[in-house]
């Protein structure tokens, strides 16, 4: 409920037998209402105007006063890590304002160790709900090969690191060390080193048309792409 409710209110001693009025309110300034100090930091337009209109001078705006708890509060949580061997990312944002909203690119990849030499023609798909990629195959009729579901299935394409692939267990977002195992017969202890090599995926800003991205060693070209990946690139980038 209200702190103080509608009334009159007495100025502070030795003043209490007057009350306050309009005059007696600025900006900046401390009241005090009932040996009680308040500070008012600022005022609504209408306030402001009307003031203006009565021929009060106000004060410029003051900032909002510290909170001391607050502020240890928020010492304390910047000096805590999570000890689990997990991280949580919160991707439900994305999910739901990019769900079935998916980038269409088509694509070449000119195999060198091919037979015949010809271009593989590609259809690629980039899922906006969770930077996915996958990769369908254009296979046309009477063209001696195999009819596969899929060339890439759905999941974050990583790219490749200077010197080549990176080697097994070294691509992870942390690395969980074993501290006491099960040698004193109760559950384990583990802890997080944050050495990890962190490794990048592609992303929408990296699909552009002419540009060449590395497929697990394949040199796929982007050559073109629909209406709504037009749209979308002119939208976001001004592309």
């Amino acid at each position: 409920g209200p702190i103080v409710r509608r009334h009159r209110i007495p100025l502070p001693p030795p003043q209490e037998d007057q009350f306050y009025n309009i005059e007696h309110f600025n900006i900046n300034i401390d009241i005090i209402f009932y040996a009680r100090k308040y500070k008012i930091i600022d005022c609504d337009q209408f306030t402001r105007n009307f003031l203006r209109k009565m021929g009060i001078r106000l004060n410029p705006p003051a900032g909002r006063p510290d909170d001391p708890y607050t502020k240890e509060r928020q010492k304390i949580l910047d000096r805590m890590k999570p000890l689990r061997p997990y991280e949580r990312f919160d991707t439900l944002k994305q999910f739901l304002e990019h769900d079935r909203h998916v980038l269409r690119f088509y694509c070449v990849w000119d195999d060198p160790e091919s037979t015949f030499d010809d271009p593989r023609e590609l259809v690629l798909h980039y899922y906006l709900s969770d930077d996915s990629i996958d990769i369908k195959e254009i296979i046309p009729a009477n063209s001696g090969r195999d009819a596969v579901p899929l060339f890439l299935r759905r999941d974050k394409l990583p790219k490749y690191a200077p010197t080549g692939l990176y080697q097994p267990g070294t691509i992870t977002n942390r690395t969980v060390l074993n501290v006491l195992g099960n040698l004193t017969g109760g559950r384990g202890r583990y802890i997080l080193d944050n050495r990890a090599v962190h490794q990048e995926f592609y992303r929408d800003s990296d699909l552009k048309i002419g540009a060449v991205i590395n497929v697990w060693g394949r040199k796929i070209i982007l050559c073109d792409c629909d209406e709504f990946t037009k749209e979308y690139y002119r939208t976001k980038y001004g592309i």
